[in-house]
């Protein structure tokens, strides 16, 4: 009798499981067809793009100068109309990627440092104050930070513009605070003994049993930022990224009657597909550090 039921609830299951893979299945069909449609299409003329969008490209290998050409599009940008090609879009985008993040993940990490391992007044109160950009909505804060910004003269100001991002607050700030809170106060005992000071214990004991959680989140933050289109659209006008300066092309492949931009829909193509490339990459070489990233070292309380 118990073999039977076991039967059952184990047929069952894997007809639940198969329905999942399915619909997983489906999802990851949806996910992967349009970045092996762009591929596609970004290895044809622009005669063969516009004769069949679904056809195989007929000579995929010398079309791949379309890669190289496509370095020569450029976009104008909406202040001192000068062009922006598309080098410098890849340097604004990295720029903006990979150096604003740093300095928000350390001040997040202190932030979340002195809450977890210190006690003092108005604790609570300072955690509530964390807790809040978490829960308002974007859209009812955008016109007064945009004043904001103005006002501070940072507007256009690709350097100083990262300053917004310094906040040490939301989501991030709780993974790490509960990482911190984890890891054994024996560690910070034994090195006050030794003569260590706040910064030292900070940064050569909690930071490196953290680092899992770190990593992945700087990686994380450099792909968000990577396809950022909002904040270089309001705030920094002269600087187009990639994520601005492909919006740009777009109109001026609709539009334009250069023979450069005009209906050269391949070329578009291969320049969406420049953009993705290097996410991507960061993504593969860092997706073991990624899923596991809640993990930490040490000795747990």
């Amino acid at each position: 009798m118990k073999e039977k039921i076991n039967r059952k609830r184990l047929t069952s299951h894997r007809g639940w499981l198969t329905v999942l893979m399915v619909v997983f299945f489906v999802y990851i069909a949806t996910l992967v067809f349009p970045c092996l449609w762009l591929l596609l299409n970004s290895l044809k003329t622009d005669v063969e793009f516009f004769k069949d969008t679904w056809a195989l490209p007929k000579e995929p290998f010398k079309n791949l100068a379309n890669y190289l050409t496509a370095f020569d599009m450029s976009v104008t940008t909406k202040l001192e109309y000068r062009e922006v090609g598309l080098p410098l879009m890849f340097l604004n985008t990295i720029y903006l990627s990979f150096i604003p993040p740093i300095f928000s993940l350390f001040f997040t990490c202190c932030t979340a440092y002195a809450y977890a391992r210190h006690q003092f007044k108005l604790k609570g109160l300072l955690y509530t104050m964390l807790i809040i950009p978490m829960v308002v909505n974007i859209a009812g804060t955008l016109p007064t930070m945009y004043k904001l910004v103005q006002e501070l003269g940072i507007y256009n100001n690709i350097f100083l513009m990262m300053v917004t991002g310094w906040s040490g607050a939301g989501f991030n700030f709780l993974l790490i605070s509960s990482v911190f809170e984890n890891i054994s106060g024996t560690y910070k005992e034994a090195a006050q003994i030794d003569g260590a000071g706040h910064w030292r214990i900070f940064l050569t004991i909690y930071v490196p049993q953290a680092s899992n959680l770190l990593i992945s989140m700087y990686v994380l933050a450099v792909i968000g930022a990577w396809n950022d289109y909002m904040t270089p659209y309001l705030y920094l006008p002269e600087f187009p990224t990639l994520a601005t300066g492909i919006y740009a092309l777009r109109s001026k492949v609709e539009k334009s009657r250069d023979p450069l931009y005009y209906d050269q829909w391949p070329r578009m193509f291969a320049v969406m597909i420049w953009s993705i490339l290097p996410v991507l990459i960061l993504f593969v070489a860092f997706q073991d550090r990624i899923m596991t990233m809640t993990s930490g070292g040490g000795i747990k309380e």
